[in-house]
C-alpha cells in the first residue's frame, strides 16, 4: 500500500500514530535517577520542620532536597521575582505545593521514600473562595487592566431595549495524555541537557540560564514532538527547576514525571471567571451600548492576567463601550493561559 504525500501532510503524523514519537519521559540516559515530589498538606503557612531521616535511609535513595539543603541557584539568591522560588522558601502558598524532592535509583523506591518524609507546619488563615471574594469588600482585588471607556459609560442602561446577564466559568485544568515533567542532566563544565514537556524550547533555555546564571549556549532543550499542552507547557514550572537543581547536586541525570493528581495543582489552569455583560439597543436592533465587567482568579504569590474583556472593545460597532477587568488573588497555584486564552473566556460571555 502506498501513501499519497503532499505539502499539507503532517510530517510527524506517522511517527505519532505508530508510537515512534517519544514522550520526554521515554528517553533513557546512562545512570538515570528518578524524582518524586513531597507536597504541602496545608493551604497557607510556614514549614517549621522536615524530617527526612527515614526517607534518606530507605533503599536506593540518593538524597532528599528541600529548602534545608537547597542546591545553589544564583538567580534565586537575588532579590525580586516571584516569592515561590522552589526550595528557597519555607512559606506555603497553596495546598499541593512542592516542598521536597526525593531522588532514588528507581521510581518505585523514590515513591515509597516520599511517603516517609514528615513535615510540620505553622498554619495560617487562607482564602480560596473566588465567588465570595468578588462580593466581599474586605477581599483583595487588583486592577487587571485599566478601565476602558468609549463614548458614555453604561449607556446600555438608557437604551430602548436592554439585557443584563452574568456568567460563571469554573477552573479548567490542562490534562493532556502526556504528564508534565522533565529529564535534567547537568554535566561537567555546567553543560546542561534537558528533555522537557515544553511548547517553547528557547523560553525554557532562557529560564534555566537565568535561574542558574549560566550562558544559554550551555543549555540544550529537547522537545522534538510538542504535542498537546493546552497552554500548560508555555511556562517553565518550579518543579522543572527543582529537577535541574537535583541533577546539579547529584551529578547524575534526574527524571521527574508528576502524577495525574498533581496536574491539577502544579502546572496551571484556565482561571475561574465571573462576568457581567450589559447590552443596549434600539428597537430595530442597533447596538447602542455595551458594558462588560469581569473578575478572574489569580494567586497571592504571582499575579496572572489575561485579555478577558479585550474582544468587547472592538467586536461590535457601538459608539458606547466600557469594560473593567479585575483579578482576585487566592491562596491557590497560579493559573496559566489555556487554548483560546482570556479572549475565549470573554467571548463566551459577550456572545
Amino acid at each position: 500500500m502506498e501513501f499519497f504525500v503532499d505539502e499539507n501532510d503532517r510530517v510527524d503524523g506517522v511517527d505519532k500514530v505508530t508510537g515512534k514519537a517519544k514522550y520526554f519521559a521515554e528517553y533513557q540516559l546512562p545512570g538515570l535517577t528518578y524524582g518524586v515530589l513531597v507536597t504541602s498538606t496545608i493551604t497557607k503557612g510556614k514549614i517549621t520542620a522536615i524530617d527526612t531521616k527515614a526517607a534518606k535511609n530507605a533503599p536506593g535513595v540518593l538524597d532528599v532536597l528541600s529548602h534545608l539543603n537547597k542546591p545553589s541557584a544564583a538567580g534565586y539568591e537575588q532579590e525580586g521575582g516571584s516569592p515561590m522560588k522552589i526550595f528557597y522558601t519555607d512559606q506555603v502558598f497553596f495546598n499541593g505545593q512542592p516542598i521536597a524532592l526525593v531522588v532514588a535509583d528507581t521510581f518505585e523506591r523514590a515513591t515509597h521514600a516520599a511517603t516517609l518524609v514528615k513535615v510540620s507546619y505553622e498554619k495560617a488563615a487562607f482564602n480560596t473562595d473566588f465567588k465570595k471574594s468578588i462580593t466581599d469588600a474586605s477581599a483583595k482585588k487588583l486592577q487587571g487592566q485599566p478601565p476602558y471607556v468609549r463614548g458614555v459609560a453604561d449607556a446600555y442602561k438608557t437604551a430602548e431595549v436592554k439585557i443584563e446577564q452574568t456568567y460563571d466559568m469554573p477552573v479548567e485544568t490542562h490534562n493532556p495524555m502526556e504528564l508534565h515533567g522533565i529529564i535534567a542532566d547537568w554535566r561537567a563544565n555546567d553543560q546542561v541537557t534537558v528533555y522537557a514537556k515544553t511548547q517553547g524550547v528557547k523560553a525554557e533555555q532562557a529560564t534555566i540560564a537565568n535561574v542558574f546564571k549560566i550562558p544559554q549556549d550551555k543549555i540544550q532543550v529537547n522537545s522534538e514532538f510538542v504535542g498537546g499542552g493546552f497552554g500548560m507547557a508555555l511556562k517553565t514550572w518550579p518543579v522543572e527547576i527543582a529537577t535541574v537543581m537535583a541533577s546539579k547536586h547529584l551529578k547524575r541525570p534526574v527524571k521527574l514525571v508528576i502524577t495525574r493528581d498533581q496536574m491539577f495543582t502544579m502546572v496551571g489552569n484556565r482561571p475561574a471567571a465571573y462576568q457581567k455583560v450589559g447590552l443596549g439597543a434600539t428597537k430595530d436592533g442597533k447596538i447602542t451600548g455595551i458594558t462588560h465587567t469581569a473578575f478572574g482568579q489569580s494567586a497571592t504569590y504571582e499575579n496572572f492576567t489575561e485579555g478577558v474583556v479585550n474582544m468587547t472593545k472592538f467586536m461590535y460597532d457601538s459608539e458606547n463601550v466600557n469594560t473593567n477587568y479585575y483579578v482576585v488573588p487566592l491562596d491557590m497555584s497560579v493559573p496559566i493561559w489555556m487554548r483560546g486564552p482570556g479572549e475565549a473566556t470573554g467571548a463566551f460571555a459577550l456572545e
